[in-house]
């Protein structure tokens, strides 16, 4: 099958289209306008009543449906007894949150109910930064935080850039402690792989898709999946790296695609960590880091609850240490403020740093 019968028949499926097995054109009702008789073939997506557009701007814009959103909207007297009720036991509920690794972020991340951490209640959280200065680890200690949680919690980890081996080493050595080189092939060591194992007993599982994604409806269909097991925690490293069509239909594409997320993610009652990298244009004349120079920026700026950008202007790296500071710009639940950070490139654990530490700091 060619890439463009994938793309088309992709598109087809999450519409809920059905096949011509003839033609192998889709047809059903658009979702744009409810018209009969809309189609996708290999080129195009077709409806009697609107102008066609491209398989691949068709893809990015029909999006939301693979999230079967419903059209259904109700009113709700939030003075009503019944919901009076309702609302009452769910604050007296049990808080369904997530700690991180680091003490001061949990903190400043209350829920609506006191919870410590990243609220399982549609939060989405949004992790940014140049490439190479530790967004990647910063979002494996997040994963492995949830593990190590008193109520453990099991991650969708949807890397876009590593396969699942190399995820699985980063995991491995962050969580036993275990150096990453004495996991990675060619320098694998079976003694320290026997004392690493065994430090994995009981723990919730880590979901990661069996091959490379990069297209938003593979993206979409895994989530779902996860879900359905009982994940309630997914982390999606990067944004760059979703395939969204082309130039003209990218800025639209990452809006819905941060949008329909976060709608999800509430309505599932779910948390979402999402990775973004500065924009190539911004992150040069950038002395501190501002959320408005990620990719995807206004978007996330609105949309999410929590944004952590970290300062490549004050990261300093000594033999295996890496020091920087974590900068929360947007916090819906707390305040803003800085939170120094150091970790170990040997197996990428991070800590927060003692305050009496960061006299010795880069400034």
């Amino acid at each position: 099958m060619s890439e463009r019968a994938a793309a088309r028949d992709t598109l087809g499926a999450a519409l809920g289209f059905s096949q011509d097995s003839a033609t192998e054109t889709w047809w059903g009702n658009c979702p744009g306008c409810g018209a009969a008789r809309a189609s996708v073939g290999l080129t195009s997506f077709s409806c009697p009543e609107c102008p066609p557009i491209g398989l691949d701007r068709a893809s990015v814009q029909f999006s939301a449906a693979a999230f079967d959103t419903p059209d259904a909207v109700e009113k709700i007297n939030i003075f009503s007894p019944e919901f009076m009720g309702d609302w009452r036991a769910g604050q007296l509920a049990p808080v369904s949150a997530i700690p991180t690794h680091l003490p001061t972020l949990n903190r400043i991340m209350r829920d609506d109910g006191g919870g410590i951490g990243i609220a399982k209640s549609g939060w989405l959280m949004v992790v940014g930064g140049s490439p190479g200065f530790g967004k990647s680890a910063f979002v494996l200690n997040l994963a492995s935080a949830a593990l190590n949680a008193p109520i453990p919690e099991p991650v969708a980890f949807i890397s876009l850039e590593m396969s699942k081996a190399q995820l699985a080493t980063r995991l491995y050595a962050l969580h036993s402690g275990t150096a990453i080189k004495l996991l990675e092939k060619g320098s694998f060591s079976e003694l320290a792989w026997h004392d690493t194992s065994q430090k994995f007993g009981g723990l919730p599982p880590v979901w990661v898709p069996d091959r490379l994604m990069s297209g938003w409806q593979d993206i979409v269909a895994y989530v779902k999946a996860c879900h359905s097991e009982g994940c309630r925690y997914f982390i999606l490293d990067h944004l760059q790296c979703v395939a969204l069509g082309d130039d003209e239909a990218l800025h639209r594409g990452i809006q819905r695609v941060i949008s329909e997320l976060r709608a999800w993610a509430v309505e599932a009652e779910s948390a979402i960590v999402i990775c973004s990298q500065f924009n190539r244009a911004t992150s040069s004349v950038m002395e501190t880091p501002r959320s408005s120079g990620l990719f995807g920026g206004h978007s996330i700026e609105s949309h999410a609850d929590v944004i952590c950008l970290l300062d490549h202007s004050r990261y300093h790296r000594a033999g295996n240490t890496a020091k920087t500071y974590c900068c929360i710009t947007k916090s819906r639940h707390g305040p803003c403020l800085e939170i120094p950070v150091e970790w170990d490139y040997r197996t990428l654990r991070q800590r927060e740093a003692e305050p009496d530490e960061e006299g010795s700091w880069p400034k």
